[in-house]
Order: structure tokens, then sequence, then C-alpha cells
């Protein structure tokens, strides 16, 4: 299984929220994608991080900051 976070995937919508999402993919071909939805940014992704957690497809330890990917 393969997990993508981006910063960069957090938006902005209007002036009310921002969402969160996580992109995972089985090595059987199947995906799904989470959403999260807070006031800030870091609050969509701290419940992001959170939920991600939840289902343990991210460490307790893991930093509450999703970092942007490196650009090619």
């Amino acid at each position: 299984m393969e997990l993508y976070l981006n910063s960069t995937w957090t938006a902005r919508y209007g002036n009310s929220y921002y969402e969160a999402e996580a992109i995972i993919w089985s090595e059987n071909g199947n995906h799904a994608t989470l959403h999260a939805t807070g006031t800030t940014a870091d609050e969509a992704d701290a419940k992001l991080l959170g939920a991600l957690r939840d289902l343990k497809l991210v460490p307790e330890k893991m930093t509450t900051k999703v970092e942007p990917a490196a650009s090619s």
C-alpha cells in the first residue's frame, strides 16, 4: 500500500473552510481518497493526520505538519 500526502492538496473553498486530502493506493490497484476540513489549513491537515492515525495508516509519532512534495 502507498500513502500520498501533500500540503499543496490542502485547498481553500471560498471564505468558509479548507480541505486536506490523502490518496491511498493498494497493490491490487484499488485506491481511496480521504478528505478532512477545518477553518485553517493547519486544522484540516491535523484532522486528516488524526484520521489516518485512527486507521493505523501512519505512525502515532508522525508530525502533524504535512510537507509539500519535492518538485521535479
